[in-house]
C-alpha cells in the first residue's frame, strides 16, 4: 500500500464527520475496481472509523472488508442497512 495515499486519504477523513465517513464507505459499494489508491482508502477509512470507537464488525473482521452492502450508523456501529 502506499503510504503517501493512505496518509492523505487519513488526514481527510479525521478532518470528517461521522455521516460524512458512513458516506464514503457507501459510496464504494459494489465498486469492483481494485488498485493501490483503493486499498489505501479503504484502510485509512476502517482505521478512522475504529479510531473513533465506531463496532465495524459488519463489514470487516480484522483481515477481510466488505462493500457488498450499505450501512448506517446505529449507536456507533455500523449495520447492514436494509
Amino acid at each position: 500500500m502506499n503510504n503517501s495515499f493512505y496518509n492523505d486519504f487519513a488526514a481527510r477523513f479525521a478532518a470528517s464527520t461521522l455521516t460524512s465517513l458512513v458516506e464514503s464507505f457507501n459510496s464504494q459499494v459494489g465498486n469492483r475496481g481494485f488498485n493501490s489508491v483503493r486499498a489505501a482508502h479503504d484502510r485509512a477509512l476502517i482505521d478512522e472509523l475504529v479510531r473513533r470507537g465506531v463496532d465495524v464488525s459488519a463489514v470487516f473482521d480484522g483481515t477481510a472488508l466488505s462493500f457488498a452492502h450499505h450501512v448506517e450508523l446505529d449507536n456507533n456501529r455500523l449495520v447492514i442497512r436494509k
